[in-house]
């Protein structure tokens, strides 16, 4: 795993001053508060910048305010970039990891291959779900034992045993 991990998402502005909105992937996103971050343009620009303030809103959205981003045309510019911190900012527990982590992975299947990569996880309230894209169809995995055999984060792949039925019917 990387030193970095994104923790949001920038949808784009939140008001006139240059504060933003987004999907936040992190349980508590008021420890970004008084940090620095860097943010990721999706042309792969980087700069980092402070957290002066971060509020929630419902769902896992939030707004966040940086103390060098001060229009609202300045952060029009950070629309769709992701903000990473520095692991060490985040008590996680060896055996424990973030969404940012698993998004994008790629999913392969003893019995049928590989099946796509992982564009989603979402909480029930037994289990997370890992959500694979598969062209155009969409394969939900409970993750749990039966299904998800092994993490291999180095190789970012995860390795599942899945079920007649739980993948899309062929058109």
């Amino acid at each position: 795993m990387s030193n970095l991990l994104n923790v949001v998402k920038i949808s784009g502005t939140y008001h006139l001053k240059g504060g933003v909105k987004g999907v936040s992937y992190l349980e508590d996103p008021k420890l970004l508060e008084g940090n620095k971050v860097i943010i990721e343009t999706p042309a792969g620009q980087k700069r980092v910048v402070t957290v002066t303030e971060v509020k929630s809103l419902p769902g896992n959205k939030i707004t966040l305010e940086f103390e060098e981003v001060n229009t609202k045309s300045e952060a029009a510019l950070l629309a769709n970039a992701l903000v990473y911190i520095k692991r060490e900012l985040i008590n996680i527990e060896e055996d424990e990891y973030l969404v940012s982590d698993i998004i994008g992975m790629e999913v392969v299947d003893n019995k049928y291959g590989v099946l796509g990569k992982i564009t989603d996880v979402f909480e029930t309230g037994a289990h997370d779900v890992y959500v694979v894209n598969e062209g155009a169809a969409e394969i939900m995995i409970p993750v749990v034992d039966e299904f998800v055999k092994e993490i291999d984060f180095a190789g970012k792949k995860i390795v599942t045993e899945i079920i007649d039925g739980m993948l899309p019917e062929k058109g």
